[in-house]
């Protein structure tokens, strides 16, 4: 057995994830600070780096090279932070490193089962104060349309998830909400930048995409910042200061300092912690002042002793010692240097506006920007890949509650030979007379894209066959009737309609393509249902 000369104690600290993450970096800092590099005990680091790698074979090459390193050293503690270390140690712990003491920190959604053969395990509970949160963002932004819980599925978001969900059920009649846990990085930025200005955005755990990418702490809150302009609560410190309004906030540093001290404890033989469970439902209420100034919230309503990060400190305060010496020494220099504040104060908010503007700018064109890759340029309409999208997330809602919804397929009779006769631009200025007859003589929430040419698909939710139908044939006439500016010319289109029946989208769009080809093999300009 190789083991350092100089150290009488060894422990081994094994971390979910990866070196550089912030919360597990956080959590060594914390472990740090009570033991020392200068400190008589040896700290070994491994991390698991699951945020990453998650696939079984990863797990068992894993577990055959810790195999190999448990041979080396004989640890006297183990401190294993969250629930993947959590759960490599109940598997594994007694294989790799019999009868030796375990602290784990950053565990969510405990089972105390899983402890009742392990009375050497001991540990701080990660419990996030859900509750509490919910209540606040409720009493400070009274006019909430909806709250948007923005988490993902890994192994730390769905044991989060699970809490939440029992929590959830408290609010039925007062909160309406949503859970987006399933996206790409793409998806994500398109539901951010359509959604409502009342809404609030609760950011839970934003570590992994549907597609298995990986997403820092840092990337995931720049990826909502950069397209929403809603306030973001959290319920843990390393988003503080990078976007989110606060939260009753979780410190991975004070985890990391709590398991150390149960570890310093322990091996000192100071006090028997064995099956001792701790929760951590974070100590202090934060806030970003900049994100209170930004959404006007005062901060009288925020709870009592809150702390509040980057707030200017009152000019007496800050130079306290120096006024006092000056005015009893230099009240002439006191005044000289006053006026230089105050410009030096005009400077760096003429500074301070500027930036605002521009950020008012990069984000009002990044909206445009993001309008023109949903938007048809022609007509003004959904695009085919928008209009599709759309139709998915209406027969997922369809699916959930058990409404109704139709499609109408619009096609245009003998636009090829509007387009032979007249010119392509002519023919342009025909299509944008349709987009706009569409959009005027349907419902707000009824979606209008232009699926390809002179097709065009309507969306119709909450609507029976027999409605939609009526639909198409009052578009039908309206289209009949319209007029083109310099031309005597009628246009006429044929149209098929057809009611979801659990349909997927490309079966619902074939019933009313095929309709819509019944409807022109009868004459044309028409409706089949």
């Amino acid at each position: 057995m190789t083991v350092d000369a100089a150290a009488k104690k060894n422990i081994l600290v094994l971390h979910s994830y990866h070196q550089g993450l912030e919360w597990t970096d956080q959590i060594s800092e914390g472990i740090r600070s009570v033991f020392p590099y200068k400190d008589e005990v040896k700290i070994y680091y491994e991390y698991l780096d699951t945020k990453r790698n998650y696939s079984q074979k990863y797990y068992e090459k894993l577990i055959s090279l810790y195999r190999e390193k448990a041979r080396i050293i004989n640890f006297d503690a183990i401190i294993v932070s969250d629930n993947a270390a959590f759960n490599f140690i109940l598997k594994y712990g007694e294989e790799l490193y019999p009868q030796t003491p375990v602290i784990f920190c950053g565990v969510n959604n405990l089972n105390k089962n899983l402890l009742k053969n392990h009375e050497d395990i001991c540990g701080i509970v990660e419990k996030a104060e859900h509750r509490k949160i919910i209540n606040l963002i409720l009493k400070l932004h009274p006019d909430l349309n909806k709250l948007i819980i923005i988490n993902d599925q890994t192994l730390t978001g769905k044991n989060i998830k699970s809490e939440l969900k029992l929590i959830l059920k408290e609010y039925e009649n007062r909160l309406d909400y949503e859970i987006w846990d399933s996206f790409t990085i793409d998806e994500l930025q398109n539901r951010l930048v359509k959604m409502d200005k009342n809404n609030v955005i609760y950011l839970l755990v934003l570590n992994r995409d549907k597609n298995g990418n990986f997403i820092s702490y840092n990337q995931g809150i720049n990826i909502i910042r950069g397209v929403s302009n809603n306030p973001i609560y959290g319920a843990w410190d390393f988003f503080l200061g990078k976007g989110i309004v606060g939260g009753k906030l979780i410190s991975a540093q004070a985890q990391g300092r709590e398991a150390a001290l149960m570890a310093k404890k322990i091996i000192s033989d100071q006090k028997d912690l064995s099956g001792k469970v701790v929760y951590d439902n974070g100590n202090d209420y934060f806030f970003d002042y900049l994100e209170l100034k930004e959404f006007d919230i005062n901060k009288d309503e925020l709870p009592a002793n809150s702390k509040i990060i980057n707030q200017p400190e009152p000019f007496l305060e800050k130079n306290y010692q120096f006024l006092f010496w000056g005015l009893i020494f230099l009240a002439a220099i006191i005044v000289v240097l006053l006026i230089i504040f105050y410009f030096k104060y005009k400077e760096k908010k003429k500074i301070e506006k500027l930036n605002r503007e521009l950020e008012e700018k990069v984000r009002a064109r990044t909206k445009e920007l993001r309008k023109m890759v949903i938007t048809d340029e022609l007509t003004g309409l959904f695009n085919r890949r928008r209009i599709l999208e759309l139709l998915e997330k209406e027969l997922a809602k369809c699916r959930r509650y058990q409404r109704n919804l139709s499609v109408i397929m619009m096609d245009l009779d003998f636009f090829k030979d509007i387009n032979d006769s007249y010119g392509h631009q002519f023919g342009d200025q025909v299509l944008k007379k349709i987009g706009y007859i569409l959009q005027e003589n349907t419902r707000k929430l009824d979606l209008v894209g232009r699926y390809g040419g002179e097709e065009f698909l309507l969306i119709l939710p909450e609507t029976e066959l027999e409605k939609a139908s009526l639909v198409a044939e009052k578009l039908r006439q309206k289209i009949k009737k319209a007029e083109i500016k310099g031309q005597d010319l009628r246009l006429t289109a044929s149209f098929g309609t057809a009611q979801f029946d659990d349909d997927l989208s490309h079966q619902l769009i074939k019933k009313a393509d095929d309709l819509l080809y019944k409807a022109k093999a009868k004459g044309r300009d028409r409706v089949e249902s």
